[in-house]
């Protein structure tokens, strides 16, 4: 059984280890979307694409993982 100081720790460290990854897709979404896309600014229909979007690269994330599971 693990203590709660190594709880603790683990928890940490997974918590750390999603924010970093929202971070870098959230970063790399919007790369893509000024270098690929038809935007000129963060106006209102950016925002919608970009919540669009992040959300099916987790979707799309999530199944590859699951898949590769199994």
């Amino acid at each position: 059984m693990r203590d709660s100081k190594n709880l603790g720790m683990l928890e940490k460290i997974v918590n750390e280890t999603i924010d970093t990854t929202i971070d870098s897709i959230d970063e790399v979404v919007v790369d893509y979307m000024y270098e690929h896309g038809d935007y000129k600014e963060s106006d209102n229909r950016f925002i919608h694409d970009k919540d669009l979007i992040t959300r099916l690269v987790i979707k799309q994330l999530y199944h590859r993982t699951i898949k590769n599971k199994k």
